[in-house]
């Protein structure tokens, strides 16, 4: 007897579970009904007097408001659970914007641009009634729809019914993190600081519709972000009278970086004021660098510059004239001819136009021997350099350059 109760106690676990089905729901709403009715279905006992299907139709009327229930089994004897709406309800959708200045205005109208089409088929089949239990998924639906299309942003969900017709209100808001500042970075080997401090302010001011925006939408319409502030850029006449190229690179935050380069295919302009300590004989000295790519002509990377350096406590002048090429990304190796000593040097040179980056420079005559620095730009303004003077009895120092 004790095997026999075993063989049929193992029957029963390896026999099939029927899993239930239903039709006539929204896809979306499916997942939930199911979790409600298969705990339901679970929970009714089975037996000879017990009519299962019976029961599962009688709660479930009760459960899910505005439908009729009807049970059955499926072809292969699964239970069936048809929903029928008992009325129809005719939706409208509605999705207004809300108020945004300037470009972002354009990006949410283009980004929710048949939301409202597409919301409205969510609703099509359901019936008013249902949203009495239906809401919480209705509102997980609508969230991915909403992430989809505008990230970070959040809503709220207005409903309004009356008799056979019902009117759905999406009303949008940025949710956090939030821009709360923008922080533009412009480098360039062609334009002076002054000029660059002047474009990032007005920089700031053209992007200012992305302060108050989420994080993640500002991210989302990078490359529009980007392309804005190239646009901007390119357009004022600092920029454009020197044919220079515009390179952005946003990094979307709380504080959103804009890391600009600027420089122009042709010309290179630079003023600088330097000041030593610890290196006996060397005085505080002004200096302005003009430079001429070649590349427009030849197809090569090779500069043309001259550079005059006149000394603070005589005013004396020297002049260079040299040329350069680029071997490798900021990488500079070339020859110039330095009056009024008249001796040729070699030069090298990596880095030095970006903010908060490392740089160094060298260069070498036969004659006057090495001279050289590895630095640092603190900002656009300020550079700290380790200097070598071999030319000297005092080697090494520090030298401050201050860029205009």
């Amino acid at each position: 007897m004790a095997f026999f109760e075993a063989a049929l106690f193992l029957l029963i676990l390896s026999a099939p579970c029927l899993a239930l089905n239903v039709s006539g729901l929204p896809g979306w709403l499916e997942p939930v009904v199911l979790r409600s009715l298969s705990a339901v279905w679970a929970e009714i006992p089975e037996g000879l007097n017990v009519d299962r299907e019976g029961t599962l139709r009688l709660v479930a009327r009760r459960l899910f408001a505005g439908y009729e229930i009807e049970t059955a089994k499926g072809r292969d004897g699964e239970p069936l659970v048809r929903f029928i709406a008992r009325d129809r309800t005719r939706w409208e959708v509605r999705a207004p914007s809300p108020e945004l200045r300037g470009m972002a205005a354009g990006w949410f109208s283009s980004d929710i641009r048949g939301i409202e089409e597409e919301v409205a088929a969510l609703l099509r089949t359901l019936p008013g009634a249902a949203l009495t239990w239906a809401d919480g998924a209705l509102k997980e639906a609508l969230a991915s729809i909403v992430e989809k299309r505008i990230p970070g942003w959040e809503f709220s969900v207005q409903i309004a019914l009356g008799g056979s017709e019902g009117t759905l209100t999406l009303s949008f808001r940025p949710g956090p993190p939030l821009v709360l500042a923008l922080n533009p970075a412009l480098s360039s080997r062609t334009l002076p600081v002054m000029f660059r401090s002047d474009l990032e302010a007005k920089l700031i001011q053209d992007l200012s519709p992305l302060i108050g925006l989420p994080v993640a939408w500002a991210g989302y319409h990078r490359g529009q972000v980007e392309a804005a502030a190239q646009a901007f850029l390119e357009d004022r006449h600092a920029v454009e009278n020197l044919r220079a190229r515009v390179d952005v690179v946003f990094v979307p935050g709380a504080v959103s970086g804009l890391d600009v380069q600027v420089d122009s295919s042709r010309f290179l302009f630079q003023v600088w004021v330097a000041a030593y300590a610890g290196l006996e004989g060397r005085y505080p000295e002004a200096g302005v660098f003009f430079g001429w790519n070649t590349a427009h002509l030849t197809g090569l990377d090779v500069e043309l510059y001259a550079e005059g350096i006149m000394a603070l406590d005589d005013f004396g002048w020297n002049t260079r004239l040299g040329a350069r090429a680029q071997l490798l990304q900021g990488f500079w190796a070339g020859v110039e001819r330095a009056w009024p000593e008249d001796e040729w040097f070699y030069r090298l040179q990596w880095g030095g136009s970006r903010v908060r980056r490392p740089y160094l420079w060298w260069r070498w005559s036969p004659d006057a021997g090495h001279e050289g620095a590895v630095g640092y730009r603190v900002d656009q303004h300020i550079s700290i350099e380790v200097y070598y003077d071999g030319t000297g009895s005092d080697k090494v120092g520090v030298r401050g350059l201050w860029s205009l």
